[in-house]
């Protein structure tokens, strides 16, 4: 009975979230493009779109302390509630400061949520990479939905108008919040024994999924089309490098439980391995000049790696998974902002190629310093 509620847990949890990111998924796509219409530069625009994620790599301590307070479902409604207002201010508000405050309430939002559902996850350790992986899946519905229904939609009311309705949809999340189950998950999580600075020292685990996001959500996908324009017409350069971050999307939501249920039956450093050593042959044969055989090694190894490392967190960090949840994703997301910006400094001196050999090289001494620690021999440690 209770893995049943567990179950329906996640299930609720990971909607909520995924019906939460349909702003930020369609933001992506129409700022860029209508800038003028939200009354803001195109400087500010890359701003705008980064601040959400700068902000919450200093929150996840914080949104932690704040579920030991008031529980985690009252989190999940919480955060959906300011999910719904996020979305709607990017319809209501232009300018500056208003468009910056909507997009630092969505990172918060977004943190919050995303423990949530790794919390209802990792409740029981029997089948934490299936839920993980099952979760992850959910939660890619919601943005593929607002890249193409929302999309569509915006040519017909506008480029703002559009997020006035899908607020109205996002606050479907607020609903299915309130039927989440306190009896399949404590009501106040467990307090760390020590309390964390807000920016938490990483361990090594934590350091592989950095260069994950200063990688693939950094490096890769800041370069991708700049690459392809090397061979292709500038047109077809767009095109090809949006197909490939929207394979991302889809890879995630067809591999993530499969690696999830992979990792179950047959532990997890196996499919953790493979998956890292492939990450680091993608960006080895991307710097070599073989886009395609690296996009697709990168594309897979990032959709199973999204349900692994959670995973494995869970298994290494038994009794305070929150607290490590909340730390390994807080330096994903250090990660993937850095990765951008780092990318946008370094492309009028050093050529992409050269920068996927870099994280290729990165990713090899990491994951050597996880094979060394204590870490490694806790992902095999049985359930």
């Amino acid at each position: 009975m209770l893995d049943r509620l567990v179950l329906r847990n996640v299930w609720v949890s990971s909607w909520v979230l995924s019906l939460s990111l349909f702003g930020d998924a369609l933001i992506y796509v129409i700022l860029p493009v209508h800038a003028d219409a939200f009354g803001v530069s195109m400087l500010m625009v890359g701003f705008l779109l980064a601040v959400n994620r700068i902000i919450r790599t200093f929150a996840y301590g914080l949104i932690v302390e704040l579920a030991e307070r008031i529980g985690v479902k009252n989190l999940c409604l919480i955060a959906a509630v300011t999910a719904t207002l996020s979305t709607a201010g990017y319809g209501l508000f232009e300018g500056e400061i208003l468009l910056s405050l909507s997009r630092m309430v969505w990172g918060l939002s977004f943190a919050a949520l995303l423990l949530v559902t790794l919390t209802y996850a990792a409740v029981n350790p029997a089948k934490t990479g299936t839920r993980i992986g099952l979760s992850r899946s959910v939660e890619q519905v919601g943005p593929l939905l607002a890249m193409t229904v929302g999309a569509w939609l915006a040519t017909i009311v506008g480029p703002r108008d559009v997020f006035l309705y899908l607020s109205l949809a996002t606050a479907v999340s607020v609903m299915l919040a309130f039927g989440l189950d306190d009896s399949a998950q404590p009501a106040r999580v467990k307090k760390p024994v020590a309390r964390d600075r807000i920016f938490p020292r990483p361990d090594s685990l934590d350091m592989l999924i950095f260069w994950m996001g200063a990688g693939i959500d950094g490096v890769f996908t800041v370069s991708i089309s700049l690459m392809w324009a090397q061979y292709v017409s500038t047109e077809m350069a767009i095109l090809f490098g949006g197909s490939i971050l929207a394979a991302r999307r889809l890879s995630e939501m067809l591999v993530a439980p499969c690696s999830g249920i992979i990792a179950d039956r047959f532990g997890i450093r196996l499919p953790l391995t493979l998956m890292i050593a492939l990450a680091i042959a993608g960006f080895a044969m991307i710097g070599a000049g073989l886009l395609v055989q690296g996009s697709v090694a990168l594309v897979l190894a990032r959709g199973a790696l999204g349900t692994l490392f959670p995973a494995a967190v869970a298994r290494i960090y038994p009794d305070n998974k929150v607290k490590a949840l909340a730390r390994n994703q807080t330096w994903r997301d250090v990660g993937a902002a850095a990765g951008p910006l780092a990318t946008g400094a370094s492309l009028a001196f050093i050529a992409p190629e050269m920068m996927h050999i870099f994280v290729s090289a990165a990713f090899v001494i990491a994951f050597f310093v996880f094979v060394v620690s204590p870490g490694w021999r806790a992902v095999t440690r049985a359930v």
